[in-house]
């Protein structure tokens, strides 16, 4: 049963959606409180009840689950393609490649815990039905020999780069897997996302939480959690590591508790204090490295040109 919207939690994320303050957080070595200089710049802070339409600024540098099976998918049929050339035969992967189940690049779905209240009256903590991948039954996959692991891999066996294979024949840098993903990305090491939009994505959430305005809101949860039998200091710790919420369903226990943490955010707006520090965070980040992120567009074409041209219908 939802308890009412106290008045005075809308006071307390009223406040909070009012501070204005200049600037976000850097990596500290203490935990004191940064000054408001060191902050991101938060304008307007959205009272947020769900996470449905969020979208973080990274997002779109960032492939979607759809887009890295692709990819995926179009190295395999190169790297079965390069191996026959070399004479071993290597069937294609009869899966449909890796996923993640999230809803978006940023995972936005579960970045800040449990937030849909008919998903956690129906299934506490634990992911809904289609909301995380299922584990798919794929082919053991071909286990090769010797002389088929350095030209698939470009490795001899004491795993120094080999230049040729048993027949004397120049092995691609990377072997067939390098040549593959040499093909999409131009860079023999490289596929998917780069480095620096996983770095922004990440060290937004992260840096997030040693703003003092979400610690605030953090402190406001955590007063309701306890109005309601829970002591939690801030959402990210629940449900922690209870053996009572592993198991295949959630209990009743379990769904009482997630109820009570949608409601206690919804009540003090922690996700909309939170999210919109979280992609302020990532602005910053983000305007400091714009010839970078031009590149990473650039990067995202080339990639997605090129497996489309592998995958397309002959």
């Amino acid at each position: 049963m939802w308890t009412p919207i106290r008045q005075g939690g809308r006071r307390g994320a009223a406040l909070l959606a009012l501070m204005a303050v200049a600037s976000c957080t850097q990596a500290h070595t203490t935990e004191r409180e940064p000054p408001h200089s060191a902050l991101p710049s938060v304008h307007a802070v959205p009272t947020l009840l769900d996470v449905g339409s969020l979208v973080l600024p990274i997002e779109p540098y960032l492939f979607t689950d759809r887009q890295v099976a692709d990819l995926f998918r179009a190295r395999a049929v190169l790297v079965s393609s390069c191996m026959r050339r070399f004479g071993h035969s290597w069937p294609l992967p009869t899966g449909t490649g890796p996923g993640t189940g999230t809803l978006n690049p940023a995972n936005t779905a579960h970045r800040y815990g449990v937030t849909d209240a008919g998903k956690a009256a129906r299934y506490g903590y634990h992911p809904a039905p289609g909301a995380r991948p299922q584990s798919r039954k794929e082919s053991p996959g071909p286990r090769p020999a010797p002389e088929e692991m350095l030209v698939l891999t470009g490795l001899g066996d004491d795993g120094a780069p080999a230049r040729h294979d048993e027949r004397g024949r120049p092995v691609p840098v990377g072997g067939c897997q390098g040549e593959a993903t040499a093909f999409l990305s131009g860079d023999p090491r490289k596929i998917g996302n780069g480095e620096l939009v996983g770095a922004i994505n990440i060290g937004g959430y992260q840096d997030s939480q040693k703003d003092p305005r979400v610690a605030a809101v953090f402190r406001a949860w955590s007063r309701c959690m306890r109005r309601h039998g829970y002591r939690y200091t801030d959402p990210t710790r629940v449900p922690g590591n209870d053996p009572e919420f592993r198991g295949s369903t959630a209990t009743r226990r379990e769904i009482t508790m997630a109820i009570a943490d949608v409601t206690c955010k919804r009540e003090t707006n922690t996700i909309g204090v939170w999210s919109s520090v979280d992609a302020a965070c990532q602005r910053r980040a983000m305007g400091e490295k714009q010839r970078e992120l031009a590149a990473v567009k650039r990067d995202m074409r080339r990639q997605l040109t090129n497996a489309a041209k592998v995958l397309r219908p002959r």
